[in-house]
């Protein structure tokens, strides 16, 4: 029996050719993100840069989400332009990239790191304790359970990371270049636990196979 040939009206040919573009341009962020949080992992945000502003003139409110991690692409964008010394532009960064996700857990951390070296100290410090207050807490809510969390942070060294750079903002005369590289580490260390966890967890499929 001949299959018929499957015919495509001409009014569903413009809504066909939007989703293809949709696809096309969603596998390009994809691989934009990817190269962007690998050279921030080898410390090289020359690089990562050119991958993130691709995708914010692309895709502006996108969100790359991993293993329940997830980072708003003007957080990445603002974090990348930080650590080349580009405070401005980071904190108009984080600024377009403050409230457009909820998960995006970062981004108050990040903003307020760059509002503390601009001069904002006070305004700065209390945002950056308050992400990373917001960070502990999400993380201490689901390590260890369920299938994804019981990957997540087993030894509790980014809790307890999470936990000694706040105590630094408690401290009556705030070591800022040590808050600076503390934040930075975090933030690797998380990049790197979402590697760990993916590996994990397909190391965990293919066993019960």
């Amino acid at each position: 029996m001949k299959s018929k040939p499957v015919r495509i009206s001409v009014c569903a040919m413009p809504f066909l050719l939007f989703l293809i573009s949709c696809t096309a341009t969603t596998f390009q962020a994809g691989r934009d993100i990817m190269s962007g949080r690998n050279y921030l992992l080898i410390g090289n945000p020359e690089a990562a840069l050119p991958n993130f502003q691709s995708i914010a003139q692309s895709d502006p409110n996108y969100i790359n989400c991993a293993v329940r991690f997830c980072v708003g692409i003007w957080t990445y964008l603002g974090r990348t332009y930080h650590e080349l010394g580009n405070n401005q532009q980071a904190l108009e960064s984080l600024k377009r990239g403050k409230g457009l996700h909820g998960s995006d857990r970062f981004n108050q951390i990040y903003l307020g790191l760059v509002m503390a070296k601009m001069g904002q100290t006070r305004e700065g410090t209390a945002e950056l304790d308050a992400g990373l207050k917001v960070l502990g807490t999400w993380l201490s809510g689901f390590a260890g359970r369920g299938t994804t969390g019981r990957y997540w942070d087993p030894g509790g060294s980014l809790r307890k990371a999470i936990a000694e750079t706040r105590d630094l903002l408690r401290a009556g005369s705030i070591n800022w270049d040590r808050v600076n590289r503390d934040v930075h580490r975090l933030a690797l260390n998380f990049e790197q636990e979402v590697r760990d966890v993916r590996t994990q967890k397909q190391d965990s499929r293919m066993r019960r196979f």
